[in-house]
């Protein structure tokens, strides 16, 4: 069992995932949570898109059309807008 933090698994990410393809648990730490990676086969990953979801995308398009959303181009703008909320 690996337990590492964020940046160490950042630094050397390849060594991590294959450790895990191996058999090896890695445990990420991040603040006082720990996470793990799970590798899953392409078959078990479902991207259906769901007829609600279709909705959800149609009416967002229809937004962005009409000029009924937000533009953010930096870092600093989207702080300030979710400072703003």
């Amino acid at each position: 069992m690996n337990t590492l933090t964020v940046a160490d698994f950042r630094s050397q990410l390849a060594k991590y995932f294959d450790l895990v393809l191996a058999g090896e648990k890695v445990f990420i730490r991040r603040k006082n949570k720990l996470f793990t990676i799970i590798p899953v086969d392409d078959g078990d990953v479902d991207v259906t898109i769901t007829p609600e979801l279709e909705e959800k995308i149609e009416k967002a398009r229809k937004e962005y059309l009409e000029g009924k959303t937000i533009s953010l181009s930096s870092h600093e703008d989207v702080d300030r807008y979710f400072d703003s909320m």
